[in-house]
């Protein structure tokens, strides 16, 4: 995945030929197949539409980036898939379960990594022998409370307050775990509507309004990664406790996120792969 990120207050961006063009930056339409806005950028729909021809997808954010919208192409794609994913729905149980088990299992191995070692038997177990999709999320918050208790262990204590909020963050770590879920969440969702999922057929998330509940799968499987490189932008310390700000909760700033680019770019590009061959294994699950 080719991605470009413009989070510059106010920019102008245009398309000339077969380039998008921001200040004296130029990007060629070969070498981009997502473009990251933020920060009220101005663009023409014209030049929207332009970009859009070019297959590139266009993510847009707000300022804090906890709201976005996906302009991409309007064409139909593989309406066969769509019909797979729906007949699919008689294996939910099946997929719902390889989500979980999967997303347990790499959440023990990421903290094992950091020298933390917890015991998944029973959770495994209990997968194995749910019967309903309620009884997995419940098994999967289970230990997720415990996972997390562990895992600000490996966070600096002036960052966080020992448990994982959102909606809104209520720290410095959880405004970093949010910032990158809802970055990766919606790559995921890119990704799958440019392979023709639709996004709102899931197996273990329940589709309400306009969520991307089949998005919402797929993260599961990339969470862990996403933490550990939480625990690296605190080592590194490439944000500082003056890269957040409070607004009815915690965010990061222009600032932060300006300092976070260059690292947020290689999650996506390490993430890529990943998320292709699980959006392959999904397939295959169909």
């Amino acid at each position: 995945m080719k991605i470009a990120i413009i989070d510059k207050k106010d920019v102008a961006i245009s398309v000339q030929n077969s380039t998008i063009k921001f200040d004296d930056i130029k990007l060629p339409f070969k070498l981009l197949d997502t473009l990251l806005i933020s920060n009220n950028a101005k663009i023409s729909t014209k030049d929207i539409i332009k970009i859009n021809k070019n297959n590139i997808n266009i993510v847009l954010f707000n300022a804090y980036s906890n709201q976005s919208s996906i302009i991409t192409s309007s064409n139909p794609k593989n309406a066969q898939l769509k019909l797979q994913q729906y007949n699919a729905l008689d294996k939910k149980l099946d997929i719902a379960k390889y989500i979980v088990s999967q997303k347990i299992q790499r959440h023990i191995y990421q903290l094992k990594c950091n020298d933390i070692i917890i015991d998944g038997t029973d959770y495994l177990t209990k997968i194995k022998e749910a019967q309903h999709i309620e009884t997995l999320l419940g098994i999967e918050g289970s230990f997720a409370r415990a996972y997390f208790e562990h895992y600000f262990t490996l966070l600096p204590k002036k960052f966080h307050k020992s448990k994982r909020t959102k909606r809104p963050p209520l720290d410095p770590a959880n405004a970093l775990l949010s910032y990158f879920y809802y970055i990766v969440h919606k790559i995921i969702t890119v990704k799958l509507l440019t392979y023709g999922f639709e996004t709102s057929i899931s197996y273990l998330h329940t589709p309400f309004r306009d969520h991307d509940a089949l998005s919402s799968d797929l993260l599961e499987l990339f969470r862990d990664q996403i933490n550990q490189f939480v625990i690296l932008v605190f080592q590194e310390n490439i944000v500082s406790i003056n890269s957040f700000q409070k607004r009815g909760g915690v965010y990061l700033n222009y600032e932060g996120k300006k300092a976070l680019h260059p690292h947020l770019k290689d999650l996506l590009d390490g993430l890529s792969h990943k998320i292709d061959t699980e959006i392959a294994n999904l397939k295959g699950m169909l």
